[in-house]
C-alpha cells in the first residue's frame, strides 16, 4: 500500500513538472525583432548583421518565442505558393495561422568605434573612456514595445568592449569587416548583445 502511495506521489510530481514545463515553453512572450538603425557617423556599420546577432542570441536564450518579420516575404511567398495548383494541398501551409507578436524590439547602433592609436572614446551616458590601441567599443540602444498598449517595457543602452588580446575573431556572424578590426568589432558587438540578453532575462 505504501509503495502504491509513493508511486502515485512520484507520478503526480512528474505530471506537475511536465505541465509546468509545457506552460513555460508554450507561453513565452512572442517577440518580433525589427532591423536595427545605424545612428553613428560610420556608414559602414553592419546594422543587418548586428540585428541577426541579436536575433540568434535571443533564440539561444529561450526567453522569447520569436516571430519572423524582417524576412516575412519568404513566408508570404510560401503561403501564396500553397494556394496555387502547383502544391499538394495536404502539405500546403494554412492561411490565417501566422501568429501575431505581443512585443516588438527596435534597436539602434549609437557607438561603433575602433581605436588604433589610443586616446579617449566618447560613450553616450558614460562620458569618456580611455582606449588602448586596437580596442573596439559598440553601444546598442534597445527598446521593447508592447504592441497592445504601445508602452515601452524595456529601454536600455549597453556598451560592449573588446581588444586584440581578449576580443579574438568571430566568424560565426557574417557582415563584419575582414581583418583584425572586424573580429574585434564583432566581439565588442556580441558583448553588448549579451549584456542586453542578461538584463532581459532579469526583467521578463
Amino acid at each position: 500500500m505504501k509503495k502504491i502511495i509513493i508511486y502515485s506521489l512520484v507520478l503526480c510530481l512528474i505530471l506537475f513538472a511536465s505541465s509546468a514545463f509545457a506552460a513555460n515553453y508554450f507561453n513565452k512572450p512572442r517577440l518580433a525583432v525589427r532591423a536595427f538603425d545605424n545612428k553613428t557617423d560610420n556608414r559602414s556599420v553592419p546594422a543587418g548583421a548586428i540585428t541577426e546577432m541579436m536575433t540568434t542570441e535571443l533564440y539561444n536564450s529561450g526567453l522569447f518565442s520569436l516571430m519572423e518579420r524582417e524576412k516575412f516575404n519568404y513566408v508570404r511567398e510560401e503561403l501564396e505558393l500553397g494556394m496555387s495548383e502547383f502544391v499538394d494541398q495536404s502539405t500546403a501551409p494554412q492561411m490565417g495561422r501566422v501568429k501575431g507578436a505581443e512585443y516588438t524590439m527596435t534597436g539602434a547602433v549609437t557607438v561603433y568605434f575602433y581605436n588604433t592609436r589610443g586616446g579617449v572614446v566618447p560613450i553616450p551616458g558614460l562620458g569618456g573612456a580611455g582606449a588602448a590601441a586596437n580596442t573596439a567599443y559598440v553601444t546598442l540602444d534597445i527598446r521593447i514595445i508592447d504592441n497592445t498598449t504601445s508602452e515601452v517595457v524595456y529601454a536600455a543602452a549597453e556598451t560592449g568592449k573588446a581588444n586584440r588580446a581578449g576580443g579574438g575573431l568571430i566568424t560565426k556572424y557574417g557582415g563584419f569587416a575582414a581583418g583584425d578590426h572586424g573580429g574585434i568589432l564583432a566581439s565588442a558587438t556580441r558583448d553588448a548583445v549579451m549584456k542586453h540578453v542578461k538584463t532581459m532575462e532579469e526583467r521578463f
